[in-house]
């Protein structure tokens, strides 16, 4: 594969968009690091190079590439380069024409800023506000815009990229609000926004603060992801393929095994809500009014989700898009 740059050969670039702490992509790239070892042998130069925000916890990636902390085995070998930048992917990245396969897998539904509040959801995908409903509609469509802007870019010509987004499916179904034919169920934001109401009504925060709690993210539908590759593309991509599944929700799996998994409901309900508190909780917290001292909100967003716990009996499903 290697092709020449200035008179030097040049190795396979792999770009991980949104890469968080590596867990989730590090499985795929071992195997793909293994395809091309197995194609190309051991003296093809390959490239890791992962993006996240500047915030975003960087050492546990390095620390989990170099097996010094639990996780998915590392594909790292003597001829395997790993970088990392902390830019947004709203934003330029890495150099024109550099990278051969672009990844990004759960994170392309987040906003570049937050278009409104949701006055009367936690999330947009269970309002009724049609007013907040087209901002993020609108806010949506222009950041996938920005970003399949500067993907292209990055690309080199005849480079792919792959992307496993949340979505809202053609049967409305999107993550925590899936159909299912085994029992009774409860869909994740309406159970989210229920806890906040209940919380301004025993005084725990006020009202101001529940019309805060909105997560900054929109979930595209098909129609939306395939609108800028359709008539009138000045992008330079073409869309391969796009299709939607629903990914049966490991937790709910898990319960439904003859012992649960060894674990008590209670214990079932802490294993799955600290996964969910990994991804929401800044959102909980930085909703609350900022004259809030943060032992305050702490104690707060602590009793946000010990309330959730209570009501995790039933388990979600995952719905994913992909590219």
């Amino acid at each position: 594969y290697q092709r020449r740059v200035h008179g030097q050969e040049r190795g396979f670039v792999i770009a991980d968009y949104g890469t968080a702490d590596g867990g989730t992509s590090m499985p795929l790239i071992r195997s793909l690091v293994k395809n091309l070892r197995e194609k190309y042998g051991d003296g093809l130069c390959i490239s890791i190079w992962y993006e996240d925000q500047p915030v975003n916890d960087f050492k546990s990636l390095f620390m989990r590439l170099h097996s010094l902390i639990p996780g998915p085995p590392s594909y790292l070998d003597d001829n395997i380069y790993i970088y990392a930048t902390g830019t947004s992917f709203f934003n330029k990245c890495f150099p024109p024409n550099s990278v051969d396969l672009a990844l990004s897998f759960t994170a392309m539904h987040w906003l570049s800023c937050k278009p409104c509040e949701i006055p009367d959801a936690v999330h947009h995908t269970i309002s009724k506000d049609t007013n907040a409903i087209k901002l993020y509609e609108q806010q949506g469509a222009l950041d996938w815009e920005i970003i399949l802007k500067h993907r292209s870019n990055e690309l080199i010509k005849g480079g792919k990229m792959l992307i496993a987004n949340f979505c809202v499916d053609e049967q409305g179904q999107f993550l925590g609000h899936t159909y299912r034919s085994d029992g009774p169920k409860e869909c994740m934001y309406q159970v989210m926004d229920s806890i906040l109401k209940s919380m301004v009504t025993d005084g725990l925060i006020e009202q101001k603060e529940y019309e805060s709690i909105c997560f900054g993210n929109y979930y595209r539908s098909l129609e939306e992801i395939k609108k800028p590759f359709g008539e009138g593309n000045t992008l330079g991509l073409r869309l391969i393929s796009v299709e939607t599944r629903v990914i049966p929700c490991p937790y709910h799996r898990e319960w439904m095994s003859p012992d649960h998994g060894g674990r008590t409901a209670k214990d079932h309900a802490r294993w799955y809500v600290s996964t969910t508190r990994t991804w929401s909780h800044s959102t909980f917290s930085s909703g609350l009014d900022a004259n809030r001292i943060d032992s305050e909100k702490s104690t707060i967003v602590d009793e946000l989700f010990r309330r959730y716990e209570m009501r995790v009996m039933e388990w979600i499903m995952f719905m994913h898009i992909y590219i």
